[in-house]
């Protein structure tokens, strides 16, 4: 019987994500357009971040949850200057139904008007420390961190918004999907490395950034899933603003989001125990191997077991917690 080959993560893409810049061209992704003059107020009084203060051309991504305190859904608001109460959502999952029908459930008499526009856009990312420079050089606009702009290029909108929520230099770029690919391939031209969906996904875990439906979802709340730089604690009442205070006042926040370091690629949904312990459940796993022969993944790990070093028995397979 054969050895499986291993494939192992591209060097190229890698480097780029960590210290130029990568483009990523999603193949699904939440957009969904919000117009009306209560639309941003809604939106404040219904998720985590404090986004009455998001002016336009400005960005912010806050979390919905539900009344028990658990995620419904993390979206980047872009408060774009053109046209007036036009706001931009833009998230990670590719449910946008779902995140349609939570808001339109609590706007009874908001001016606030919601479109679903995934279909007909595309979502690019640029991702690196030379995001920015790009955007620039390209469009010939500087992007502030947390910044929107919107603007016409290549015979379509654009819509450029920043988000500084996940730790790394990253850019979401909003056009219309007719004109994706050459918006694409301008992008490579201006010197962007193009990644792919398993690369990018690598990148994420070894950065420890919370994924949708993956670290975060209906299955976890906010604080354990990683997602406590998205909560402003002082900001006031939002759906399931009393059950996540609990959790983080009376210390009852079980599990928390960790980087595991394996042998070989895990599955997803593994269950982690210690000395027949329950230890957590990994929720990202990347079958590629890293440049030191090993493979990462993401885990929702118990509180006991969060030390540095610390083996965990995954379906048979020793892991370390990084």
């Amino acid at each position: 019987m054969q050895t499986p080959l291993t494939t192992k993560a591209d060097p190229i893409q890698q480097n780029a994500l960590e210290n130029r810049c990568g483009v990523y061209g999603w193949d699904t992704a939440t957009i969904v357009s919000h117009k009306g003059s209560d639309a941003l107020d809604l939106l404040h009084r219904l998720t985590t971040k404090d986004l009455l203060s998001v002016k336009p051309g400005q960005s912010r991504r806050s979390a919905l949850t539900s009344d028990k305190g658990r995620v419904v859904d993390v979206f980047l608001v872009a408060n774009v200057p053109e046209p007036e109460h036009d706001l931009l959502l833009i998230s990670d999952s590719d449910n946008s139904e779902r995140l349609i029908s939570a808001i339109d459930y609590y706007t009874i008499i908001e001016d606030a008007e919601l479109e679903d526009m995934s279909a007909s856009s595309k979502r690019i990312s640029l991702v690196g420390p030379g995001a920015r420079q790009l955007v620039a050089g390209m469009f010939e606009v500087n992007v502030e961190s947390d910044g929107a702009v919107d603007l016409s290029f290549a015979g379509t909108r654009v819509v450029i918004a920043s988000d500084t929520s996940r730790g790394v230099e990253w850019i979401d770029v909003i056009c219309e999907s007719e004109n994706a690919a050459e918006v694409l391939e301008k992008f490579s031209k201006a010197g962007a490395v193009e990644v792919d969906a398993a690369n990018i996904e690598l990148f994420r875990i070894d950065n420890e950034i919370p994924g949708s439906e993956k670290e975060y979802g209906e299955h976890s709340n906010p604080i354990e899933a990683g997602l406590l730089d998205l909560i402003d604690w002082d900001k006031g009442c939002y759906v399931g603003q009393e059950v996540i205070a609990r959790l983080d006042a009376y210390d009852k926040v079980q599990r928390n989001v960790k980087v595991l370091i394996s042998e070989v690629p895990l599955g997803e949904g593994t269950k982690l125990s210690s000395s027949g312990k329950p230890a957590g459940v990994v929720t990202s796993a990347s079958a590629l191997q890293t440049e030191s022969g090993t493979f990462l993944s993401l885990a929702l790990v118990r509180k006991a077991f969060l030390d540095s070093a610390t083996v965990l028995d995954a379906d048979g397979v020793a892991t370390t917690v990084r």
